[in-house]
């Protein structure tokens, strides 16, 4: 049997998380592996380490979210698969939030159209 004094820094709880806490972080009592991380940890020292190790544009950290989202919509997936990934409720949500009109998606558009049409690019 564990001790219980110690055996918070021995279990890990899985909540499916992409960044959890790590040994590093729980030092203290009632801390877990694999709970959630403070967002100003995140942001303020592991974040920025990706970002420096990555060597990309640094950006905030909800940017990530905006970025996946926009890029997703981009590559075709289906406005309602995003909204669901997004948790949002309605896809006119994800559509007035994260839908831009890169070049790539008038591109896209307008060669669509122009098929429909029966034209020739």
């Amino acid at each position: 049997m564990l001790d219980n004094s110690r055996s918070h820094r021995i279990v890990y709880r899985d909540h499916g998380l992409v960044f959890a806490k790590e040994w590093t972080e729980v030092t203290r009592y009632g801390l877990v592996l694999g709970d959630p991380i403070q967002m100003n940890n995140l942001g303020q020292r592991e974040f920025a380490k990706l970002i420096e190790k990555a060597k990309v544009r640094p950006i905030k950290f909800h940017g990530m979210r905006h970025t996946a989202a926009t890029l997703a919509l981009s590559a075709g997936v289906p406005v309602k698969l995003v909204a669901h990934m997004l948790g949002h409720s309605k896809t006119a949500i994800t559509l007035d939030t994260y839908t831009h009109a890169t070049k790539a998606m008038q591109e896209q558009a307008a060669e669509a159209i122009d098929e429909v049409l029966g034209g020739k690019r």
